[in-house]
């Protein structure tokens, strides 16, 4: 085939195309405007209604139902409703969660696109009202998964947190980890979360690999990749501990050692060996004699003089006889010369004495007696 054969090929493919599109272009219709967005409040049981609440509305005798929104700060926004031909003056009313009719109705009303624009716009206050009952959960079995875990090309330490998500809801926190092993077990108790995936999280850090949630399945063999995990991780980090430990070992030992020997031993000792042995001596013996003889203790003072003086204690009585002799004589004498003069010691010859005579006879005796009874006391207490 010569080349004037195929630019003639050419040409005609692409008049051929060109057809094709000119008579598309004109059979197709525009997309119709006539629909009427929705906006308002919405109420349940009389309070603002929390968000994440689905709403939807359809025209009462027809089989139209528009798409959903969610309730946001109370409110409800672009609703989109219709178009729905054939459908003016019919009751609209709105839906929550596919469950509870709101209490108030709209007529439905299709937007002329000719004289009004499109698409038209309404604002219309909403209220349920009682709020949805949520849905009871069908019970499931539970889940079994073990395998093995590896972040950033290492094992983990066994206090790393790993867990696992099911779904927006579930999580479990109590995964196990022993040298980079991993078992964990799953109980969503809700038979709807089959087919769900299964989320594995290493300080919340997503594994690349996840499995499809099955009730009742045990899966082993797992292998789990965590990349990018933080810094904190690696089992590096567990390595300074042993270090510092030896640095307080040597510290800690010698100081209560040195502080409690010189303490403990000596004190003790120092403290009661002298209070101990000279106390009871001098209280008990001068406590014990001299307290019941009280009257002589003025007395007991001057004893060690009177015991050094006993050897000469027969002079002492020599001259007290002699003194005695001598005062006899003199008072003999004086009693002669009373006599004579009639004074009032003088007495009769052959007569009795008188009471003052018989007591200056007698004092030298009492005075030797005395003091025989005061020498006998003396060596008594020696």
């Amino acid at each position: 085939m010569n080349t004037r054969a195929l630019v003639a090929l050419f040409l005609i493919a692409v008049l051929a195309g060109l057809t094709a599109l000119g008579s598309s272009s004109v059979g197709a219709q525009p997309p119709s405007l006539a629909f009427t967005l929705y906006q308002g409040w919405v109420t349940v049981a009389g309070e603002p209604a929390e968000d994440g609440l689905e709403i939807k509305a359809r025209v009462v005798g027809t089989s139209y139902v528009s798409g959903a929104v969610q309730t946001s700060g109370g409110r409800y926004i672009v609703l989109k409703v219709g178009p729905v031909e054939g459908a003016n003056g019919g009751k609209l009313e709105f839906i929550l969660e596919d469950q509870i009719v709101a209490t108030t109705q709209d007529t439905y009303a299709l937007p002329n696109c000719g004289a009004d624009p499109c698409p038209a716009s309404r604002v219309f206050d909403i209220n349920f009202s009682t709020g949805p009952v949520p849905p009871t959960p069908v019970p499931s079995l539970p889940a079994r998964y073990s395998g093995f875990i590896s972040a950033d090309g290492q094992t983990p330490p066994d206090s790393a947190p790993f867990t696992v998500r099911i779904g927006p809801d579930y999580e479990v926190t109590d995964g196990r980890l022993v040298g980079g092993d991993f078992s964990v077990i799953v109980d969503p108790k809700d038979i709807s979360l089959s087919g769900t995936p299964v989320e594995f999280f290493l300080y919340n850090v997503k594994a690349s690999q996840s499995v499809t949630y099955q009730p009742g399945a045990i899966v082993g063999d797992l292998w789990l990749t965590f990349a990018g995990v933080p810094t904190p991780i690696p089992v590096s980090t567990a390595t300074p501990e042993p270090t510092a430990e030896p640095t307080v070992a040597p510290t800690a030992v010698p100081t209560p050692v040195s502080t409690a020997a010189p303490t403990a031993v000596p004190t003790p000792v120092s403290t009661v060996a002298p209070t101990a042995v000279p106390t009871p001596v001098p209280t008990v013996a001068p406590a014990a004699v001299p307290t019941p003889v009280s009257t002589v203790a003025p007395t007991a003072v001057p004893t060690p003089e009177l015991v050094s003086s006993v050897p000469d204690f027969d002079e002492v009585m020599d001259n007290v006889f002699e003194a005695d002799a001598a005062a006899q004589d003199q008072f003999f004498d004086g009693i002669r010369d009373e006599q004579k003069e009639g004074g009032l010691c003088a007495a009769n010859p052959g007569g009795p004495a008188s009471p003052g005579q018989l007591g200056l006879i007698l004092s030298p005796l009492g005075l030797a007696l005395w003091l025989r009874i005061k020498r006998y006391r003396i060596r008594t207490v020696d």
